[in-house]
């Protein structure tokens, strides 16, 4: 990959970015948030869009944006008020904005249709309209493709509207002296002055003192500064917004000056930007409505170091905060050597213990500081892959918008959390399990108007996303305020489906789970939201991937919740370390409730191999851990070990038979079905200290496996009967 296609695959990255801020923003403002600062801020990304695109020639996302930045700009300016139906059209044109990007990522041009209907309605309301045309709002939306009514417009131009209220020219001296970083980020000095001469005629002067001896010229320098004498009818807020998002990247000084007479000197700016580009790949910039004569210029994203010009009168500066991209293979493979930097440690520490070596000795002290060292780097190299889960929540409102439209709901969505930080693996696979239980809560969960009028319910269901950090794990959940799970439907289609048997004794939490089997579903027709067969099940098996657990909470009448429990981090675990059937085995930290040493009257046999423990008023079922994994093939005497009370995805709790701990630590996870295959009621594979491969458990997989067992058995007396 050339150094142009990195830069653009950066910029590609950034409108990522910057798309997901306008639609942020936008929600705010449909909520009701819409101060200055978040209109200037939805006003800020698509400039910073249609800027970058000019960059790279992409003609039609400059031209799309260019309209929609104008209506953006009366919004801001208070020209143009909000209202409902305006906002609807800026989501819209929002979601036109994205495929627009996407296209152009793809080396393709967008919708032609939708954007010609969607910049009519731009344009209807930058000239005046107050309420949306319902044909256009239909058009844009994918409606019926009726002809548009006739709206005098110029879709496709960088004419800029009349200019208001602007009795008296005025004009401004701008001198601009660019940095490294400027050229280092794709910016160019040619656009900078092109964006001047649209707001009236310049005169340029090319401000080349600093320019060295050819024998002392650096080829990645930049030595170029510029003097711009701009008549203008716009202020100096406007001329000092060309420059807004390079502000950091270059000095500049605004200053009123005696008006010029004549036009601007192409001939100086021609030869300034070949100079500062003539070190660097050329590439073709749009036409921007130019005189001839520049049209041909050309323009480099150079690279250069900060010119050595003089310091003008009054700088612009402005502190930022630097950030790197770096490639996500590069941090994996960090990952993987610091926890193999912490296998080695873990090594060390317990030869040095096994050499006699009294903790009082300078050897251990300094491999106790080298513990705490290693930890710490391990924390801090896991930070650079923790993200907040803001990147997964902010693409949920368009989701709810569709999902609610095709309904023909009400829906409010509530968000809470999004700056909760997770491992970035993590952030990646969340994002279709949310999806499909937020589609779940709105098709069956929420009721129609007609429903919850009914029931004395404000006609706007509210769909709930919060995520927290709770007991060394992160939180998800998923909630509405609907009808909740009809137990009695739930049960009867799972019974003619032939999941359960008709007598089967459940409760109503069991009941409830009934809906994560294969091919369960309560949609009496298939559309293109639900009744397909494709369930929640899906969704299970996808958190269950992730080391994760997910339950329910339903109230009849009032709304279901769905938790999701995931580990904050795909890479390192704290676990407890035991002893079964001669084998070392680590037990997740997290589904651990507390560790005993039962009594004897604390256990009570169920047939000839089965036993439960008695604690606090519950039977709990004992799982022993080596006869279920195939290391002893007799049950072991519980009182003669030591009990690990865990707790399921489901709630449900198991007490695992162990024949004693060894300790707590910290493990490096590996996964054993890439290396090896997936075992039944085994997690994932760790490396201990001294070497050997420890088995990490599955500890929702044992209790299941539990229950399978006790089913067989129950069916085994009852046939012998």
């Amino acid at each position: 990959m050339d150094d142009l296609e990195e830069i653009k695959v950066t910029f590609f990255q950034e409108c990522d970015e910057l798309l997901g801020d306008l639609e942020s923003g936008l929600l705010k403002m449909e909520d009701g948030d819409g101060d200055g600062e978040t209109i200037n801020a939805v006003f800020r990304a698509v400039h910073s869009v249609k800027g970058g695109a000019g960059a790279f020639g992409l003609e039609a996302l400059v031209r799309y944006a260019h309209v929609f930045e104008t209506l953006l700009d009366k919004i801001r300016s208070g020209k143009i008020d909000l209202s409902p139906d305006l906002l609807k059209t800026l989501l819209r044109a929002a979601d036109v904005l994205a495929d627009h990007v996407s296209a152009a990522k793809g080396g393709g041009e967008g919708d032609a249709a939708a954007t010609v209907a969607m910049v009519a309605e731009l344009e209807f309301w930058i000239h005046g309209g107050t309420d949306a045309p319902a044909s256009l709002a239909d058009a844009t939306a994918g409606g019926s493709g009726d002809a548009l009514p006739e709206i005098a417009f110029t879709p496709l131009t960088f004419a800029l509207p009349p200019v208001e209220d602007a009795p008296t020219e005025k004009v401004w001296t701008v001198t601009f002296h660019p940095t490294d970083a400027l050229y280092a980020k794709a910016n160019e000095a040619g656009l900078l002055i092109r964006e001047l001469e649209r707001l009236g005629p310049i005169e340029v002067e090319l401000l080349d003192d600093k320019l060295p001896a050819f024998d002392d010229l650096e080829p990645e320098a930049a030595y170029l500064a510029w003097r711009v004498r701009l008549t203008t009818l716009q202020d100096e807020a406007q001329v000092r917004e060309v420059f807004e998002f390079v502000e950091d990247d270059c000095m500049i000084t605004i200053e009123g000056a005696v008006p010029a007479s004549g036009g601007p000197d192409i001939a100086a700016l021609i030869a300034a930007a070949q100079a500062a580009g003539a070190a660097a790949p050329v590439m073709d910039l749009p036409d921007l409505d130019l005189p001839p004569e520049a049209a041909a210029l050309k323009c480099a994203p150079g690279a250069s170091t900060p010119a050595q010009a003089k310091t003008p009168a009054a700088p612009v500066e402005k502190a930022s905060q630097a950030t790197i991209r770096v490639d996500p293979e590069r941090i994996d493979r960090l990952i993987d050597l610091v926890g193999e930097l912490v296998i080695n440690q873990a090594m060390l520490a317990q030869r040095v213990a096994g050499a006699g070596f009294a903790p009082s000795s300078d050897v251990a002290m300094g491999l106790d500081e080298l513990e705490l060292l290693t930890r710490g780097i391990q924390d801090s190299v896991m930070a650079i892959r923790a993200q907040p889960v803001k990147s997964v929540f902010q693409r949920m409102p368009r989701l709810v918008r569709e999902v609610a439209g095709q309904t023909g709901k009400l829906v409010r969505l509530v968000t809470e959390g999004e700056n909760t930080e997770v491992d970035k693996t993590v952030i990646e696979r969340i994002s279709e399990p949310i999806t499909h239980m937020l589609r779940n809560a709105i098709d069956h969960g929420l009721e129609t108007t007609e429903e919850r009028a009914a029931t004395d319910k404000p006609a706007e269901g509210v769909v709930r996303l919060a995520a927290l950090h709770r007991g060394g794990r992160i939180v998800i959940e998923v909630g509405d305020d609907g009808k909740g799970i009809n137990r009695t439907r739930v049960r009867q289609i799972a019974v003619d489906k032939g999941l359960i048997a008709a007598d089967a004794p459940l409760t109503d939490e069991e009941i409830d789970n009934l809906i994560f089997l294969p091919g369960f579903s309560t949609a009496a027709t298939v559309s293109d939201i639900s009744g397909r067969g494709v369930g929640m099940d899906v969704v299970r098996r996808s958190v269950q991937a992730l080391g994760g657990r997910i339950s329910i909470s339903s109230r009849p009448g009032f709304g279901s919740t769905f938790t999701l429990s995931l580990p904050l981090t795909l890479a390192v675990l704290d676990g407890m370390v035991i002893e079964a059937g001669g084998q070392t085995l680590v037990v997740p930290l997290t589904a651990i409730v507390e560790s005993l040493r039962p009594t004897a009257g604390e256990m009570k046999r169920l047939g000839p191999q089965g036993a439960v423990l008695a604690i606090r008023e519950h039977y709990v079922p004992l799982i022993d851990i080596a006869r279920v994994l195939g290391y002893r093939s007799n049950e072991m005497d519980p009182a003669a070990g030591v009990v690990l009370l865990v707790e399921s995805e489901d709630g449900s709790r198991g007490a695992l038979v162990a024949d004693n701990i060894q300790g707590q630590r910290q493990v490096v996870i590996k996964s054993l079905e890439a290396n090896y295959q997936q075992v039944p009621g085994i997690a994932a594979a760790t490396i201990l200290g001294d070497g050997r491969v420890a088995l990490i458990l599955d500890v929702d997989a044992l209790v299941s496996m539990r229950k399978r067992e006790a089913l067989r058995s129950s069916a085994t007396i009852q046939a012998a009967e």
